[in-house]
């Protein structure tokens, strides 16, 4: 599966309304594209911004829908004022969920310069070490990672019932989330707070 990740910053107080331009117009146009396999809103309320998530089949699906994708990314600046701070594409290596995902989660994003010579093995260390850790904490919903190989882009991404859980493992697993950077060959690491406001992907559900 690949992603197509848009981080845009709202107008001021326009936050609701590039919400609604998502939700409404946006992502069905995204779920009607071909090969497309789901969309997600992030934002970070205190911050203002939000990160659109489009999810694809494959390299190809995501591929083609970059023209659509352009179009609908200018009709939602000019429609609410948005301004977009990045685009960023990738390959979805892995995704490990406890429980369907839904809105109202709260999600830490880990974004990151990886070497890509050591993308699979800080993958499997997420699998082998950092799941079977998250997995006993409170709350925890899901573990996703994705890159980008090409340009050596990395992100780990973390959902949590409840915005204490998350907030919670910020310092408590300080030292797992450090070990597992170094994996990745990590450097100019980035870590922002969202809540899922639109949630429209199936996953398989793991315990």
């Amino acid at each position: 599966m690949f992603v197509r990740a848009t981080r845009l910053r709202a107008a001021a107080g326009g936050l609701d309304a590039l919400i609604d331009e998502f939700t409404g117009d946006i992502a069905p146009k995204l779920r009607a594209m071909p090969g497309n396999t789901g969309t997600v809103l992030l934002v970070d309320r205190k911050e203002g911004r939000a990160t659109a998530l489009s999810y694809w089949k494959d390299q190809a699906a995501l591929d083609s829908s970059e023209t659509a994708a352009t179009g609908l990314r200018t009709q939602a600046t000019s429609s609410t004022g948005a301004t977009i701070e990045g685009v960023q594409r990738g390959e979805i290596l892995m995704m490990e969920a406890t429980a369907p995902p839904e809105a109202g989660r709260f999600i830490r994003t880990i974004m990151f310069s990886a070497d890509p010579a050591q993308i699979d093995a800080g993958v499997a260390h997420m699998r082998s070490t950092v799941l079977p850790a998250l997995k006993a904490l409170d709350g925890f919903r899901a573990l996703i990672c994705g890159a980008n190989r090409d340009s050596g882009m990395g992100i780990v991404t973390t959902v949590w019932e409840t915005e204490a859980d998350r907030d919670s493992t910020l310092t408590s697993q300080a030292g797992l989330r450090e070990d597992a950077l170094a994996k990745f060959g990590a450097a100019n690491v980035v870590i922002e707070a969202y809540e899922s406001v639109q949630v429209d992907i199936e996953v398989p559900v793991t315990h």
